[in-house]
């Protein structure tokens, strides 16, 4: 590997729902899931902490894991202040990105048409993490298959469509995550 060649440490992935698509244009309003929270979800909260506090080294007095996500526009690099939030009383089991309306580069959302889609919080060997979007045929024919294989594996082993697929894995500590719910 060259000096200026950046590898993957991690990837955390989440299959986006029709209510996370509203979540990200700020329209969201579905009672029995929320009401209008601009929240991506992470359950079981103990499996996804160790990940996230990886990408978010930051942590506060209430347990916020804070970070930055980068992204281009325009050709340049920019980024935004991130958290992933500990459980609340009424959700004990999920920890959150909070207000996914406001930081990430919603207009890089595969249209709908396109079929599955999945959101992956790639954190790179300098520590950045980039959100990204990728369709499942994206997956399979572009990215490379120490992650479209998880992911996907993950996804083919989901028994119920209601139920979004997440993740994660790590190759730094070596290891992975699947669920669905």
């Amino acid at each position: 590997m060259s000096q200026n060649q950046v590898s993957v440490k991690r990837i955390v992935f989440k299959e986006l729902l029709a209510g996370d698509r509203r979540k990200f244009e700020a329209r969201s309003n579905d009672t029995a899931s929320g009401g209008g929270a601009r929240d991506l979800r992470f359950s079981p909260y103990s499996q996804f902490k160790t990940a996230f506090e990886e990408m978010f080294p930051h942590i506060d007095d209430k347990g916020i894991a804070s970070g930055k996500f980068h992204w281009y526009e325009a050709g340049r690099e920019v980024s935004k202040d991130a958290f992933f939030h500990p459980p609340t009383s009424a959700r004990g089991n999920e920890g959150r990105i909070a207000n996914i309306d406001k930081f990430l580069p919603t207009d890089k959302i595969p249209n709908e048409e396109e079929g599955t889609v999945f959101i992956l919080f790639i954190q790179d060997s300098e520590g950045k993490v980039w959100p990204s979007f990728a369709t499942e045929n994206a997956l399979l024919n572009e990215w490379h298959e120490d992650v479209s294989n998880m992911i996907l594996s993950c996804h083919n082993s989901k028994k119920r469509s209601n139920m979004a697929t997440s993740g994660f894995v790590d190759f730094e500590l070596g290891s992975e995550f699947c669920n669905h719910g």
